[in-house]
Order: C-alpha cells, then structure tokens, then sequence
C-alpha cells in the first residue's frame, strides 16, 4: 500500500470538512483580541448590572446562551443588527451614552463570547462581514 501524501489542496479540504461537519461554516474574524477585551472591561462597566457578569441575563436578556441564540436566529441577527441595537438602546439608563469605540468594542466582546474568533481588522459599523453573517451558533 502506497503512503498517503498530504498535499495543500487536500489540507485544505480536510480543514473545510472539519469547519462543516457540524453543518456550520466558520466565523469570520471581525474584531481584534485587544478590542475584545478592551470590550471586556467596558461591559464589566457598563452591562454586567443588568445583562450579568458572565452574559448570562438576569435582570435584563441573557447574550449568549441557548436563549440568546434562539433570539438570534428568530431575528436573523447579524453582527450589524446587534450593533446597532446596542448602540442605539444601550445603556437603558443612557442609551447612546458610550463612545462610539466602546460600543464598538463591546460588540467584539459579545462575538467573541458566541464563538466568533479574533482577527487583524478591529470591527466597524458597516464593514464587510458585519451585514452578511448570521450571529447564531
């Protein structure tokens, strides 16, 4: 029997094999680490009273989780929607009322804790993949 030669090509369609055996496809990368965890110190600031440390909910909706997930596909959210609602209704006690980098960042967090990966690009409001990528597991 001839030894199997692991080529690029088929590297790489092992890789794809793997990404959608679950029947999802990889998560683009949208946002840098620094800006996830910059994001990290904001929401510990500024959502954590109401959404829990941990995103978990409690006085306010869960974001991340089964439930959240849930709400993400019955919405068809995408990494934009969720943005613009965070940034148009969040704080509820000062909606609006962050910089426009830290809600940025706040955002990159919450991907980065529904599977997202990190990436080089630091995420913006209307960059590509903001719009067309679905925040469900």
């Amino acid at each position: 029997m001839k030894p199997f030669k692991v080529t690029a090509a088929s590297a790489a369609l092992l890789v794809a094999i793997a990404q959608h055996a679950d029947g999802q496809t990889a998560k683009p990368a949208l946002f840098t680490a620094e800006q996830a965890q910059a994001g990290a110190v904001v929401y510990a600031q500024a959502c954590s009273g109401c959404h829990g440390g941990a995103l978990e909910g409690g006085g306010a909706p869960e974001l991340k989780g089964s439930a959240f997930n849930e709400r993400a596909v019955a919405q068809g959210m995408t990494p934009q929607s969720l943005h613009d609602v965070v940034a148009n209704t969040m704080p509820q006690t000062d909606p609006g009322g962050l910089k426009p980098e830290d809600y940025n960042a706040v955002v990159a967090y919450m991907l980065l804790q529904n599977g997202f990966p990190a990436g080089t690009t630091a995420l913006a409001p209307n960059a590509p993949g903001m719009k067309d990528t679905r925040v469900t597991p």
